[in-house]
């Protein structure tokens, strides 16, 4: 899943905001998008990647465009060499890549940012064109997102060690100097080594697996742009929660001093000498001249010391979010499932918030289903309450949503209950609803 422009200011890491610009530019044609995506293919960005053979799909916020696409799906017509389809097709969701038609297919909303022109979007795609080669190629190369909810992010200790990491490769990034650029990767290296040895080994491979997969393709992305001196890694690095985007940023970073230190690294990993990108970089790193460099008993209590305020913090916006969202005025809906739990179809794992005891907020979009029945919450925050140990990979015995400020279209046909209320859709079989004051209570069979 892919991306917003402006990391939130919020300690939890996964809110996301844009900031518009005073004269905003408009957004460009597919294309424009098209014509500048063709033109980066050409560029030697990854062996044996040719972006020119993974079909797109392009929503320009009035149209879906098909490129090289070899099955359209029903309602797309031919126009020239592209397909259209009027409007938004719906399984068109985020930024990503996705089956379609039968054919794996990257994705791009031109309206799900502003202020960029047709030369970034273009990169954006580019991203998302390589996450398909991933797929394809080398499917390990990415994070189980179930480890996600479990990730232990409430260790002070952890958190201070993973920020002190994190500036080291930021100065090993801003480094001119081999030596110290080296000196810094390795600092950063060992603090890793260091965390990980207290880490559950889960939570170890969803980092290494999403460096890997977002990583490297947000390499790709802005070696596209012809940008090559890697992330500008924030020096009050990212918040408490926010281990998902990091990964992005990391995964970047080490991909940028491996082309430092070991230019053949691309082709390596390529062909399976190495299992991620922190491996990798300790093998280029060994036998490399070093010079000194190290935190300061002062650095290292600081970062100790904000991790604990942090920390506490985070946990209060948890409970501040959850709150939040349970009182907001309005219509609410329950759906209750009983012998069957609903099992998660999709989500947008950018804008979700694990609360806790089994909750989680999503503040965007999930899609939920079992046997016959579904339903998709877009644009709109939801709370789902799992139905076993893991909040959401058990399935889900509750959904929740609140804050509507028209009362549920309910009504039964052919033996689905179906639901609709602006941006909640539902077709649930052999359901019955319940309405009580402004609640509607849905139980499934």
């Amino acid at each position: 899943m892919k991306r917003f422009v402006v990391p939130g200011v919020s300690i939890l890491g996964f809110l996301w905001i844009s900031i518009a610009a005073a004269a905003e530019p408009a957004t460009p044609t597919a294309a424009a998008v098209i014509a500048e995506f063709n033109r980066m293919a050409g560029l030697p960005l990854w062996p044996g990647f040719d972006p020119k053979t993974v079909p797109l799909a392009i929503y320009d916020g009035e149209r879906t465009v098909l490129v090289r696409h070899p099955s359209p799906p029903p309602g797309f017509k031919r126009e020239g060499e592209v397909w259209v389809y009027p409007g938004q097709h719906p399984e068109m969701r985020a930024n990503t890549s996705m089956e379609l038609g039968g054919a794996t297919t990257a994705t791009l909303l031109l309206d799900s940012g502003k202020g960029r022109d047709a030369r970034h979007w273009a990169s954006v795609m580019m991203h998302e064109t390589f996450h398909v080669f991933q797929r394809k190629k080398h499917p390990s190369w990415a994070g189980n997102e179930a480890e996600l909810f479990t990730y232990p992010l409430e260790d002070a200790g952890r958190l201070a060690s993973r920020r002190l990491e994190t500036d080291a490769l930021r100065r090993a990034l801003a480094s001119q100097d081999a030596k110290q650029a080296a000196c810094w990767t390795v600092k950063a290296l060992a603090l890793r080594r260091q965390r990980y040895g207290s880490l559950p080994a889960g939570s170890e491979a969803y980092e290494q697996g999403t460096e890997l997969n977002e990583g490297l393709a947000t390499f790709i992305e802005n070696l596209a742009l012809g940008e090559t001196k890697g992330p500008d890694l924030p020096a009050g690095e990212y918040p408490a929660g926010d281990v998902r985007s990091r990964a992005y940023a990391i995964g970047y970073a080490d991909a940028t001093l491996l082309d430092r230190f070991d230019p053949g690294w691309r082709k390596a990993l390529e062909v399976g000498q190495g299992a991620s990108l922190d491996e990798l970089l300790t093998k280029a790193l060994n036998g490399k001249p070093v010079s000194a460099c190290a935190f300061s008993a002062e650095e290292s209590a600081a970062a100790l010391a904000r991790a604990k305020e942090d920390i506490a913090r985070f946990v209060q916006e948890k409970q501040q979010l959850r709150e939040a969202f349970l009182s907001r005025p309005g219509w609410r809906i329950e759906i209750l499932s009983s012998a069957q739990p609903l099992w998660p179809q999709g989500f947008d794992p950018l804008n979700v918030v694990a609360l806790g005891k089994g909750e989680v907020l999503h503040r965007r979009w999930v899609k939920l289903g079992n046997g016959d029945s579904t339903i998709e919450v877009l644009d709109r925050e939801s709370l789902t309450e799992g139905a076993g140990e893991h909040p959401l990979f058990n399935g889900l015995r509750r959904l929740i949503i609140t804050g509507l400020p028209d009362e549920p279209k309910v009504r039964q046909e052919g033996g689905f209950l179906v639901l609709d209320a602006g941006g909640v859709t539902a077709k649930l079989k052999g359901a019955v609803a319940e309405t009580s004051g402004s609640v509607v209570k849905i139980k499934m069979p």
